[in-house]
């Protein structure tokens, strides 16, 4: 398992989408903070947007778009005959290629979460719970990436190309922001819980002040 791991993470350093995903995450909080400093709207407006925004739409395609790059990269090149014949556990491959995204949706939101700080900081807001907001995040990160698991199995079913695998993520993650803030003032349990997206929506709101 740790060899499929190493190997999983080299592939990953040639790969730029990772660094463009990164630059995103800690571009993001720019121009949100100064909305928020304007406005006087404060630290907690700007920590909450960036996780609405940055996590639950954009980290969703960014993890479905990985696992495309990493599940689909063996068909690309023929080798997954190869694999078989060594021989490979298909199931400790697919579990390695899942913890890669994992740390890829963590680290994602470490980033989102020090790029906060740091715009908050230069926009003159007090950084509030500065432990706790992190631990929140990190957590979030994690649901994030059990959130994007139904899309990543659709489109390992489908096995079709990666722009099928952008547009079904973008889809996805759109249509479950879209649908939370539609019902996010409807009493649960509901219909719209089936949705990871709205579930995770609807357990954040009592981490913040207003």
């Amino acid at each position: 398992m740790l060899e499929l791991l190493k190997i999983e993470f080299s592939k990953m350093q040639r790969r730029p989408f990772i660094l463009i995903a990164t630059l995103a995450a800690i571009i993001l909080p720019a121009p949100i903070s100064l909305l928020a400093a304007r406005t006087g709207q404060g630290y907690d407006f700007l920590y909450k947007s960036v996780i609405n925004l940055g996590q639950l739409v954009l980290l969703v395609p960014i993890l479905c778009i990985v696992a495309a790059m990493l599940f689909f990269e063996e068909r690309d090149n023929n080798t997954l005959k190869s694999l078989k014949i060594v021989p490979v556990s298909m199931s400790l491959l697919a579990a390695s290629k899942l913890i890669v995204m994992l740390v890829v949706s963590i680290l994602y939101s470490i980033f989102a979460f020090v790029s906060t700080a740091v715009f908050s900081m230069i926009g003159h807001m007090a950084v509030e719970q500065f432990v706790t907001k992190l631990l929140l995040c990190i957590a979030t990160g994690i649901m994030v990436w059990v959130a994007s698991l139904p899309c990543i199995a659709l489109l390992i079913v489908f096995n079709r190309n990666y722009i099928f695998s952008v547009l079904c993520s973008f889809l996805y993650a759109l249509m479950g922001f879209i649908v939370t803030n539609a019902t996010i003032q409807t009493e649960a349990p509901n219909i719209f819980m089936i949705l990871p997206v709205n579930t995770i929506n609807r357990w954040l709101p009592p981490f913040f002040q207003n």
